[in-house]
């Protein structure tokens, strides 16, 4: 009988051990299986986080543009104003020469000659002419210009004839008509005559403005002489009717 209950206490002994060996097989196989599925999990998750294999692009650098400018506004031109009309009278015009008569005749449709009239012993006379050439009346009123020139178009020679106004008429001319200024030249001859100080130059002849006129013309005279460099020797009246 006691070795029948050893044999039964051994069983037992044996069974519970098996047993406990049973429950830790299945912990440990629980434990791999855990373990297999979270390495499974860990690899998948690894997986979907690895970054496919892209080439590798170098981008090279670009030149950097200028900021877009906007166009420079188109150029307008200002209106003038629009005058507003004024109530006050405008000023009249100013003549630049208001001695010239109204009727002054045209420089083109005036002759010009200088002759001699009449000689002393210390001067020589001479009348400076002025025929209306045109078709129509026009007038003259005024002091011509008178000096001894090189040449037609040469430089003055000694100072121009002095002159003033005094005795000054408007004179009307008809076509063909004719007005004189007394001119006096004093008779120097070649060697100064009786100015002191009269260096004597030969010129060409003589050159005429007439009153009020800014052309110029010249007259031929081989006998005209003059003081280069001295006092006055030429004296102009103003114009008058022609007496003769």
């Amino acid at each position: 009988m006691l070795n029948l209950a050893r044999g039964s206490a051994a069983r037992a002994g044996v069974a519970s051990t098996v047993g406990a060996l049973a429950v830790r097989g299945l912990a440990v196989r629980g434990l791999v299986v855990a373990a297999v599925a979270l390495g499974a999990l860990t690899g998948c998750g690894s997986q979907a986080t690895q970054p496919a294999y892209s080439p590798s692009v170098t981008v090279a650098p670009t030149a950097s543009l200028p900021p877009a400018t906007s166009p420079p506004p188109s150029a307008t031109t200002p209106t003038a104003p629009t005058p507003t009309p004024s109530s006050e009278p405008s000023s009249p015009s100013v003549d630049a020469d208001p001695a010239r008569p109204a009727g002054q005749c045209p420089d083109d449709d005036l002759g010009v000659l200088v002759v001699p009239v009449d000689s002393g012993a210390g001067s020589i006379d001479y009348e400076v002419l002025f025929t209306n050439t045109g078709g129509t009346a026009c007038e003259l009123r005024g002091t011509p210009g008178v000096s001894v020139v090189a040449s037609v178009s040469g430089p003055r020679i000694g100072p121009a004839a002095s002159g003033g106004q005094s005795g000054v008429t408007t004179l009307t001319l008809q076509a063909g008509d004719t007005a004189q200024a007394a001119l006096r030249i004093t008779n120097i001859g070649t060697d100064g005559g009786p100015l002191p100080g009269c260096t004597v130059q030969r010129g060409a002849g003589y050159r005429v403005s007439p009153p009020h006129s800014s052309r110029a013309f010249f007259v031929e005279d081989p006998e005209a002489v003059a003081c280069a460099d001295g006092p006055s020797f030429m004296t102009i009246g103003p114009v008058t009717a022609r007496t003769g």
